[in-house]
């Protein structure tokens, strides 16, 4: 699969983006599952759509669809978990020791200007500069926030589109009380101010 973050992706010697044995595992054995299921429900197709159709009362309107229903399902879920296992079980990693980071994502509506802002508030590395970080559904830049727990590093990616060759901004790292403090973060703490102190651009916060 390809690499998401271009600014991760254009440092090769920092970090990789390689594929995570346990939910590649994972998701392969539920994929058989499923595949397991799909062959039994086909192999008995019969006999399902059969006793469905001794269901009375209000299950009634259920008899021709039981059977389809399952066939649906269970090769939904068999195409899923293969996608997932093969597809989206890559994680960044730091190449040095090879920590994973642990990512979280935002959504910003805006343009460059509103990056440049995003990425001034990051760099100081302060919560009451950077909370409440904006989140849209529909935004366009999509903000990184990556936790290295083991070796007390956090990262921040600001990029703008999706995949590899998004435009990007600098890459910003967090150590020591950066780090500190962006750890002790709930998940809710990023859509409010730190304390109620700094001072966000009124921009942002649409």
């Amino acid at each position: 699969m390809r690499p998401d973050d271009a600014t991760l992706a254009a440092r090769p010697q920092l970090f990789r983006y390689a594929r995570s044995t346990v939910p590649t595992t994972v998701f392969a054995i539920l994929s058989v599952l499923a595949l397991v299921g799909l062959v039994l429900v086909l192999a008995n197709f019969e006999a399902i759509r059969d006793d469905a159709s001794d269901m009375t009362g209000r299950r009634s309107g259920l008899r021709g669809i039981v059977a389809p229903a399952l066939v649906l399902v269970t090769a939904f879920f068999t195409v899923a978990f293969a996608w997932v296992a093969i597809g989206g079980s890559h994680r960044w990693e730091r190449v040095e020791t090879g920590t994973r980071l642990k990512p979280r994502y935002f959504f910003v509506a805006g343009g460059p200007d509103v990056a440049d802002a995003l990425h001034a508030r990051f760099a100081t590395g302060d919560p009451a500069q950077y909370l409440p970080v904006p989140n849209h559904k529909k935004g366009g830049i999509r903000v990184a926030v990556y936790r290295a727990d083991a070796d007390r590093l956090a990262y921040v990616t600001i990029q703008n589109g999706k995949g590899s060759q998004a435009p990007s901004w600098p890459l910003i790292t967090m150590r020591d009380r950066a780090f500190v403090d962006l750890k002790r973060l709930a998940p809710e703490d990023f859509s409010r101010r730190a304390g109620g102190a700094g001072t966000i651009d009124p921009t942002l916060l649409g």
